[in-house]
């Protein structure tokens, strides 16, 4: 039983930070996406959030969300290039 308990211990310890700013953009895209195409590109987001060792900055999300029309692509990582492209698709389609 002790040995079941020192493994779960270094589990803990191994446990990846949360990337609260990527998720919060995940959430905001998740919300716009209104297709089985949309559900596809969302769930691999969150495929590449889990898999990313980095996390976007608070003031980076929130521009994203607030401004989309304003937002530089190619200031971003080319990992999110195309999932920050899309969130900027799904945002002017649902503006409409």
């Amino acid at each position: 039983m002790s040995s079941k308990a020192v493994v779960t211990k270094s589990n803990r310890k191994g446990r990846a930070k949360r990337k609260v700013n990527l998720i919060r953009l995940h959430t905001a895209m998740n919300k716009l996406a209104s297709d089985a195409n949309d559900k596809e590109i969302v769930k691999r987001f969150k495929i590449l959030i889990d898999t990313s060792d980095e996390d976007l900055s608070k003031a980076r999300v929130d521009e994203i969300l607030k401004t989309p029309q304003k937002v530089e692509i190619n200031s971003f990582h080319e990992s999110l290039q195309p999932y920050v492209k899309h969130f900027l698709f799904l945002a002017k389609k649902n503006s409409k």
